[in-house]
Parts: C-alpha cells; structure tokens; sequence
C-alpha cells in the first residue's frame, strides 16, 4: 500500500544555509505547533520544498482541500491518536506490551478509524485528494475491541479479559473475604493486646499491630517492628494459610495477565505493518490540517505555480512580522529576470528580499502564502540567498569575506545545477537542454559587494550580476551603489526597483516600487535636519555634475511616475463612471420599452374590447333586421362606432416581442456593414444599420422614421429578400385577422433631436409641445433637446415646461461628453 501521496520529503535538497537565512525553520516550527501529535510535527519539521512543479501543485491542492475542510469541520482532527510506531516494533518481535500500552494503541486505531469514516463522507467533487488519503487507511476494527475488552480506559487489565482470570479474581475476592472476617475476630479476641484494633499489611501479608510487651499472647510470625520498637506486626497463625491461599490465587492472577497480554500483543504484532500505515497516513493527514490552520492564522492563500521563473506577488506579507505589516508588490520573469532594489537603510529592502525567498519556499513546501488570491510563483530548483552581515568567528573572517565565501559558494552551487545532466550521447543533446532550460534558480543577496572599498565593491558586485544574468538566473539584489542603478537600467533582462522613503517625515514607507530605482536622500535628509545650506551646497559640489544630474533625474521620475499614477486613478474614475451612466442608460431605455409595450397592449385590449361589444351589438341589430323594422340612420350609426374602434385598433402599432425567432428571415454570419438590414432583437423589428461606433460596440439603426442607437450584441444581420418576403407574410397574417398595422414609413417622419439653438423661448415652447405630441406617437423612448448653455433661459424655460408635461416621464442633463447642460433628454411615457 502506497502512503505518504503528498511527499514531504524530496531527493533534491535544497541549499541548508539559504533555508536558515530565509528563516524557513521557524516557519516549519509554527506549523508543526498547530499539528496534533509527535509523529505528524516530526513531518512538518522534515518538511522540505520540492523542485517538482507537479509535486508542488499536489502539496498545495493537499492544503488547499485540508483549509475547505476545517472551514466546513472546525474540530476536525486525529483526536487521540499516537505515535506508537515503536510500540508496533516491540509486538513484531514478540515483545508484551503494557496495559498503559495497549491503551495507546486503543486510541490511535480509533482515531483511524474515525477519520477514514469522516473522509469518506466527504463530498467527491470538493475533496478528491482527501478522500482517497481516507481510503487507504488500513481499519482494524477487531483490535479495538479486543483491547476494550481487556483493558480499561486507565490501563487496567479488566476482569472480561478471559474466564479464568475472571474465576481467580473471584476467589482473590472470596479469600480475601474469608481473611478478613478472621482477622476482625481476632483484633477482638486480642483488643488488649493490640497496638491499636486495625488490621493492616506487612510484606503483603495481613497482620495486626500487637503491643511488645504483649507479644507472648499472640502466636504467629513476626513480619516487622515500628521504629520506636513498642509495636510489633504479627501473623496469627491462624490465618496463615488464608494468607498463604491469597499468595497463590494472586501468582496465578499474575500469570494469567501476562499471558493474555502476551497474546494479545502478538494480535496486534500480526497487524504491526497495516497500523504502522494508518499511524502514517493519519500524520500525514494531520499535517494538512496544521498547514491548513497556519493558513488561516497568516490569512493566506493558494498561489498559482509556474516553472518559467514568474513571481507575481499582491500585497504580500512576510509571516513571521507582527504588528502592522506594510504590504509588498513584487513582479519579476516576464519582461525582466533580475532586479536590483536600492533605497535607504531600515527602509524594507531586506524585508522584501526575505519576503520573496520564504514565499516561495513556502508554495513549494506545499503551504498557502499571505498574499492576495491569484498572486504567482515560480517552482525554482534551488534557492539562494546571502543576506546578513553576521561575521564567521571560527575563520576569523571579516564582514567582507564572510559575504564572499557565501557567495562563492553560491555562484559554485549555480554552476553545479546547471551543469548538471550534460550528455554523454550526442543524440540527446536536444532533449537535455530542454531539461536545462527548465532548472530556475532564484538568488537573492542583500547589499551586494558591501564591506569593502566602494569602487571595488562595485565593480565586483556589477561583474556577479552580469554572470547571472547571462546564465539567465532569476537574480533579486539590494545595493546602495549608484552604478548598480544605471546597471540595471542599461541591461537587458534587469530592472530597477526601490523602497520609498519619505523626506518629511524621514521615515521609510516600506513600499516597494518596481522600475524605479531609489534615491540615497542624504543630502534631503541633511537639509530637512537643518544642516547649514553652505555645507549642502558644497557637497553638491563634490558629488560632481553627474551625481547631481542623477539625483535629479531620479527625483523627476518620481515626480512623473506619481503624476501618471494618479492620472491613471482620475482616469479610471471616470471610466467607471462612464460604464455607470451607460448601464443606468441601457436599463432606462429597457424600462422605458417595456412600459410602451404595457400600455400599448392595455390600450389594444380595451379597443378590442369595445370593437367586440359594438360587433356583437351590430350582429344582433343585423338579426333583427330580418324580423323587425329598424331605421337606417340608427343602423349607419352603429356601423360608424365600429368603424371608428376598427381604426382606433389599427393605428395602434404591435407591441415589440424582444428575442422571438422570425422564422421567415435568416441569419447572415459576417461583420456588420452600414447599408445591412439587421433585426433589433429587443423590438423584435427590421431595421437599417446606418452607423457603427468606432470600436464597434454600438450601432446607429434607422427603423421607420426613428433612429436610434443600440449595442451591436442586440441586432444581427438577415438576408434583404427574406426581410420583404417577412414583411409581406406579416402584412396577409395581420389583414387575415381584420386588423391593418400601417408600416412605420406611413407615419411622418420624428427625429430623435430637436436643435432650439438661438430661438426666442415662445417660439421654442409652441414647437416643443408639437414635437412631443409626434415623438410620442412616433412610439420613441427618449428624446434629445439641444438648447445650448447661454445665459440659460431658453433651458430654465424647457426644463419648465418639460416639468408639468403629461407625455414627459423625467428629464435630466445629456452625459458630459454628449452636450452636458446644454442638452437636455426627456424620457417620455404617460
């Protein structure tokens, strides 16, 4: 049986010096106090991260179900179970366990089998990889019951064991029955002579504590004497072979208790292989649990894993911070496999280092990382780091060289991985180098070439990065150089980053800015400080023209970078906006058509409602022509009212059915060209396509004498011929039912806007109320009313009028970018 299906431990160890400088251990070491007993901390302490990008990604579904479940089951756990591997060891060599033992076992194998009941329950879909850890779990029922029925929950060897162990305790008990009713006869026979009238042990006999002086009236062997020597403790003869009868019944008890432990270990020595599996198994599922409580603890996630060297952390947080953590933003692997952070001392960089290098250690050990959901890394076949300025006392090395034998040995280990696996046979040359391709590595070293002379420093510093940067190694570094910042900017593959620091305050902002390399804010600070401004100024001087012009040239990328961040801010504002007003927009014309289509079905009903009355009414007339006399002029009468509802009817247009089918008109597949015949499929209509937006969202369509704008999502192209031959099948179905609908061509013609511009406001009020009447007969949701801004009498004058108006459902000023306050849209509806 296979167990262990998450690995916890890899072939492929890591560098031990960089996991000790990331603090990997500590974190192994708040998980492995969330886990529930000795043998699953030993596993998360063992705990190392993979190179496999497969494993990883199992490791961390593994986790990523264990958090679902104690979201769902917050007491879910192995209850009481042990680490009774050793236990196990002793039985499969014959050895007899202890009831305290056995005990152990007891509750380790109920443990395994209440968590393979509680996986088991699981649902499939949501927790695959639980489930079939649940049911690999060995379920040994029998030994349960068995150690149950031999001892207790406090270890004692229980009297059910076997009947001849019940029979011997039996007369144990009888015996010691028969003793002491004795015993009490004779406290009373020799109450004179007794120390005191009680009857006590003695060498596990009984005895009674007789006076010394008194010892002749007692016969029977002396088993002990008080310190004092005034009492002796004395066996009466007479209860001798009681006591002897006793010392038997209880050797024989003795006996059989170690025979009955002794078969009882060799059942479970019989099993020692299946419940060592289920002691690992429930380790192991205890281990995703502790993973899955440090998750929560941290507010962690799952992150997206990748082998192609991208790290794309949100809002990442180092675990091991308390107190207000201020959040880290870090990209690399795209466009850029290095990056060089510069900024002040005590300004973070350090901490983003770290931050970056435990992260990934983390997802590659299976655990969730704090930050935001959909943040990315990368599964990187080793990572090394060298950070710290700790000096190495055994070698008596400086900082300097203490820096540079870790660095050494790094660039040694780099070497070796990528050297690792050349061929031997020229035929799989190929397949090597894709395998090569795929070894990332991630290093990071904090404060680069620090330590020794500056220029040399540098120079040093700048030559280990161009060596990793041609081997394509994924390279993090703080520096405080200044040539490590043009480095960076003039080489392909690399990138400035820095850490904000704030020269009000002079405080860092821990934030972390990537393509932008940070300035040292010394002579900034100095100033704030109040440092007499000669002084300044003769420091500029000796930095010379060109640090000036970089210290310049920095702070105005700054300066830019803030003014197009906050532009993008104010920009993104107003597209939300804009998106807002549209949808607001699109839902209005909605309501707007459903509540025309209301009415006009209210107003078709109540006139076929009245044209049914006055019909039948005129059928019965028409009856009784034929019995009875009847005017003609009160028959013609009669023929107008139905004629008149007749046309009442006819003049009221068919409401829209949004999205029907036409099965008369097919679809045309193609792009939307100005001149298509298309159907509008909230109106169910034809129409003309007459314009299209330039990123082809909406169209301009032309139906009847009313044009409008919708979203291309609503029309679809259909064929011209169809279209006619659909209109004409339309026309026969509606005079087949004695209702004639006028096409929209018969109506006159209403545009959507009306231009007012430059009128005088009696002129422009008497037009209005004509235009609205036709507007509204024309069945148009909205109108456009252009009236300029001016000195705002002609608006103040409409939006009056507009106000009061029955046709005129609410108004409101045009969006921004359609005419603002000079234009006023009226939606209208009774």
């Amino acid at each position: 049986m296979t167990v262990f299906k998450g690995t916890f431990a890899d072939n492929t160890h890591m560098h031990e010096k960089s996991l000790t400088t990331l603090e990997y251990p500590k974190i192994l070491a708040k998980v492995a106090h969330e886990a529930a007993f000795s043998a699953s901390k030993e596993l998360v302490l063992a705990l190392t991260p993979t190179p496999d990008l497969e494993e990883a990604r199992r490791r961390q579904a593994y986790t990523t179900e264990a958090v679902r479940l104690i979201d769902l089951h917050p007491d879910a756990g192995v209850r009481g179970a042990h680490d009774i591997r050793q236990l196990l060891v002793r039985t499969s060599r014959e050895g007899v366990l202890a009831p305290a033992d056995l005990v152990e076992v007891m509750e380790t194998v109920r443990s395994s089998l209440y968590v393979a009941r509680m996986l088991d329950k699981l649902e499939p879909n949501l927790y695959p990889l639980l489930r079939a850890l649940g049911a690999d779990i060995p379920q040994r029922p029998q030994i349960v019951r068995r150690i149950e029925e031999t001892v207790s929950e406090e270890g004692e060897v229980l009297d059910t064991a076997s009947p001849t162990l019940r029979k011997l305790r039996f007369d144990i008990r009888g015996a010691n029955q028969r003793l002491q009713d004795r015993l009490r006869t004779l406290v009373n026979e020799y109450s004179k002579a007794l120390q005191e009238p009680i009857i006590t042990m003695r060498n596990d006999r009984y005895v009674i504590p007789v006076r010394a002086e008194s010892r002749g009236q007692v016969r029977g062997i002396v088993h002990d004497q008080s310190s004092s020597g005034a009492t002796v403790f004395i066996e009466p003869m007479v209860v001798v072979e009681l006591n002897n009868r006793i010392r038997e019944l209880q050797v024989e008890e003795r006996h059989e208790i170690e025979r009955i432990l002794r078969v009882l270990s060799g059942e479970i020595g019989n099993e020692a292989e299946s419940l060592k599996v289920a002691v690992e198994i429930l380790a192991e599922f205890d281990t995703y649990l502790a993973k899955a409580r440090y998750a929560r603890m941290t507010r962690a996630s799952e992150p997206i894993l990748n082998v192609e060297g991208r790290i794309d952390l949100h809002n990442a947080r180092h675990p091991l911070l308390t107190g207000k953590v201020v959040p880290t933003n870090f990209h690399m692997g795209k466009d850029f496999h290095m990056v060089v952070i510069t900024g002040p001392n005590t300004g973070g960089k350090t901490v983003a280092l770290k931050t970056v290098g435990l992260l990934t250690l983390m997802a590659q050990s299976g655990m969730h990382i704090p930050a935001d959901e959909r943040s990315e890394v990368a599964v990187f076949e080793d990572v090394l780091a060298d950070i710290g300025d700790e000096q190495s006392i055994e070698q008596s090395l400086s900082t300097f060289s203490s820096h540079m034998s870790r660095i050494i040995d790094i660039l040694h280990r780099v070497e070796t991985i990528q050297k690792e696996g050349i061929p031997d046979i020229h035929g799989k040359l190929a397949e090597t180098l894709v395998k090569r391709q795929n070894r990332h590595m991630l290093v990071l070293f904090d404060e680069l070439g620090a330590g020794t002379d500056p220029s040399e420093g540098s120079a040093l510093a700048r030559a280990i990065l161009t060596y990793l940067l041609e081997h394509h190694v994924s390279t993090v570094a703080t520096t405080h150089y200044t040539e490590l910042k043009a480095f960076a900017y003039e080489q392909p593959g690399a990138v400035n980053a820095s850490v904000e620091f704030n020269v009000e305050t002079l405080s860092p902002t821990y934030k972390l800015s990537i393509g932008l390399p940070g300035r040292s804010n010394a002579l900034a600070i100095a100033t704030r400080l109040g440092l007499d401004e000669a002084i300044i100024e003769s420091s500029r001087q000796f930095l010379g023209s060109s640090g000036v012009r970089m210290e310049s040239l920095l702070e105005g990328l700054q300066s830019d970078r803030k003014a197009a961040s906050d532009e993008r801010y104010h920009l993104s504002l107003e597209r939300a906006e804009a998106e807002y007003q549209r949808k607001q927009l699109q839902e209005e014309r909605r309501n707007l058509e459903e509540e025309r289509v209301r009415i006009i079905n209210q107003a078709r009903a109540q006139a076929r409602r009245e044209l049914d009355e006055v019909q039948s009414k005129l059928g019965k007339i028409r009856a009784t022509t034929t019995r009875d006399s009847i005017s003609r002029e009160k028959l013609n009468q009669v023929r107008d009212t139905a004629r008149r509802l007749e046309d009442k009817v006819t003049l009221l247009p068919e409401p829209a059915q949004p999205r029907r089918e036409d099965p008369s008109v097919q679809r045309l597949d193609g792009p939307l060209q100005v001149g298509d015949t298309v159907r509008v499929l909230s109106f169910g209509q034809l129409a003309e396509l007459v314009g299209l937006s330039a990123d082809h969202s909406s169209a301009e369509v032309q139906m009847g004498a009313m044009r409008f704008r919708v979203d291309v999502d609503n029309i679809e192209r259909v064929s011209k011929r169809q279209a006619k031959e659909s209109e004409k099948s339309k026309a026969r179905t509606s005079s087949s039912s004695g209702i004639v609908i006028p096409r929209y061509e018969d109506r006159p013609p209403v545009d959507m806007q009306i231009d007012m511009r430059g009128w005088r406001v009696e002129d422009a009020l008497e037009e209005l109320e004509t235009y609205l009447n036709n507007a509204t007969m024309a069945g148009l949701p909205f109108v456009r009313i252009l009236h300029g801004k001016g000195t705002g009498a002609l608006r103040s004058a409409v939006r009056q009028q507009l106000s009061h108006h029955p046709l005129v459902k609410s108004f409101n000023s045009a969006l921004p970018q359609e005419g603002g306050d000079g234009v006023t849209v009226a939606k209208l509806g009774a």
